[in-house]
């Protein structure tokens, strides 16, 4: 009885936790969709080329509107499968943490299966990332910040 009352306690603290942070991943990027205006002037006196890059703000608040919806989603359902006790949302509950494992193992899979492919891939993604910030951040604000903060944390 005593591991029984854990176990539901358990559930209901992780998953709350999911729940939270998935609600928190879409608040965050509706906010980013709908005032973009708002993130510039918190930004204030930051170098323009940052400014200018935050039309990428727009892609990545999809990529979080997404996410915490399906983590808000996952969360909601262990929740309140684990308190209510309901077979059909504990049930609905696995076999969507049993998909998404499974769409990570096929994905680990085909890297490992198309290792040559995977490689070159990636290292065009290492060249690209490389040459657009040495482009785009080797003067302004955040790289000053970046730099003193990285030869403060080497003394």
């Amino acid at each position: 009885m005593c591991c029984n009352f854990f176990l539901k306690a358990m559930m209901f603290i992780c998953n709350g936790t999911i729940c939270l942070a998935g609600a928190g991943l879409l608040g965050l990027g509706i906010w980013l969709k709908v005032d973009q205006g708002s993130l510039t002037a918190l930004l204030g006196n930051v170098d323009e080329d940052v400014v200018n890059s935050v039309d990428l703000l727009s892609n990545i608040s999809y990529v979080l509107i997404g996410v915490g919806a399906v983590l808000l989603v996952i969360g909601f359902l262990g929740c309140c499968g684990a308190i209510r006790e309901s077979r059909c949302m504990l049930l609905t509950f696995f076999i969507i943490l049993l998909i998404i494992f499974i769409v990570e193992v096929a994905a680990v899979v085909m890297v490992f299966v198309f290792e040559a492919e995977a490689e070159v891939i990636f290292e065009t993604l290492k060249v690209e990332v490389a040459k657009v910030l040495t482009e785009s951040y080797q003067s302004g604000v955040l790289p000053g910040i970046w730099n003193e903060t990285m030869s403060e944390g080497h003394r």
